[in-house]
């Protein structure tokens, strides 16, 4: 490069740009036609003078992603140098800058997770380009697995909470980057497990779609990493790996239904929904419009049902259990594909059991038939629900 060009870059002399290119007007297409070189963004970068950069990326975006001799691109070169508002004015030109390999394979993604001094950037980095999480270095690590690897906590547990956030509705790619592994096989809990780290590997099985039995390109869990380190008490992290993981989770198995019903397809929720309002509203017409119908008279069972106790349970147990499902799995439905409203449909659904339940003390003919019938699918509903995640492969979280 020239050496009043490059005088002009180290001082962000703009008008001595200008008069630079008035002199050669191709300097910047000869430049840009050499492989790996130091471009005047590339000086301007290093020197911090944002105005001077922001003048030659407006004249010549390619240098924006041009790497030089050293393997670093002007974005990368900015968070070197500690100049972050420069990275900021970068990214507001071209948010892609984010995803530009240098040296390693490394992005200013990776970077940041290797220097806890710019935490700052890091989430602004991920709202900005949400992808970038992917991003892979040679060694075929995302900037999780660095932050893991080399024992950055506070960056590690900004971005776990972050992709817990970002990606709160979709499952899949939570499990891709949670369990994604590295060139030797490695995931990130094994790197975790690899530094005996407590906190990390507490923090990741907290994480359902971690999986703790995934084996790297030498055939050992994250477990077996662990037990093989000879430095270092590593009971607690042994003792942390080998707990239920509902012990720290803060799921419940209603959350798990939850997930699956967020994962639908569009068409599959409407198809239930019709489904079980159909139910609701055939359990709730078997409410109001009891078998036999009511007796009638001036005695004290006038407007009571006229069924025999045993027949009253059994109908109404199994009414009961039937409404019961049919309104937590509509309400869920209703919760994905209409959110914006629930606020005002869950008080209507509250209210139509408020009306069930008087229905059902009205027509009961004690109060004890009244109790039984309304707690016994409760529970049966629970027992059922308990018994059926506990053994059905769908709902094993592990």
């Amino acid at each position: 490069m020239d050496e009043r060009l490059k005088r002009a870059a180290e001082t962000g002399n703009v008008d001595a740009l200008y008069s630079f290119i008035h002199h050669d007007a191709n300097v910047f297409k000869r430049i840009d036609k050499m492989e790996f070189v130091d471009t005047p963004l590339h000086v301007a970068a290093v020197a911090g003078n944002t105005g001077f950069a922001m003048e030659i990326m407006n004249l010549k975006p390619s240098f924006a992603r041009k790497l030089n001799p050293d393997g670093f691109s002007p974005i990368h070169l900015a968070l070197l140098n500690q100049q972050t508002q420069m990275v900021i004015d970068f990214l507001s030109v071209d948010k892609d800058l984010i995803r530009v390999k240098g040296k390693g394979g490394f992005t200013v993604l990776h970077h940041v997770a290797l220097d806890e001094n710019y935490l700052h950037l890091l989430c602004r980095f991920l709202d900005v380009c949400p992808d970038c999480i992917f991003d892979l270095t040679i060694e075929r690590q995302t900037a999780l697995h660095i932050a893991a690897e080399k024992n950055k906590f506070e960056a590690f547990k900004a971005m776990l909470e972050w992709i817990q956030s970002a990606f709160e509705d979709n499952k899949s790619k939570r499990s891709k980057i949670l369990n994604f592994q590295d060139k030797d096989g490695n995931t990130v809990l094994h790197l975790a497990a690899s530094i005996n780290h407590p906190q990390m590997i507490k923090l990741l099985i907290e994480c359902k779609e971690v999986d703790r039995n995934k084996t790297n390109e030498s055939g050992f869990t994250a477990m077996d990493v662990l037990q093989r380190q000879t430095v270092g008490d590593n009971t607690e992290s042994v003792n942390i790996l080998n707990s239920n993981p509902l012990k720290f989770q803060k799921l419940s198995k209603f959350k798990i239904l939850k997930d699956a019903v967020e994962e639908m397809t569009p068409e599959t929720m409407g198809v239930l929904l019709i489904v079980f309002s159909l139910v609701l509203a055939m359990t709730y017409q078997g409410v109001l419009s009891p078998p036999g119908g009511v007796s009638q008279g001036t005695t004290h069972r006038e407007g009571k049902s006229v069924m025999s106790t045993f027949t009253f349970l059994l109908f109404y147990i199994s009414n009961g259990g039937a409404f019961l499902i049919s309104w937590v799995i509509t309400l869920l439905l209703l919760g994905t594909v209409a959110k914006s409203i629930m606020s005002f449909l869950l008080p209507i659904y509250m209210m139509m059991c408020l009306c069930l339940c008087s229905a059902m003390l009205t027509l009961s003919p004690s109060i004890i038939l009244y109790f039984v019938t309304y707690f016994t699918p409760i529970i049966i509903y629970f027992l059922f629900w308990l018994i059926w995640s506990g053994y059905h492969p769908c709902f094993r979280t592990y």
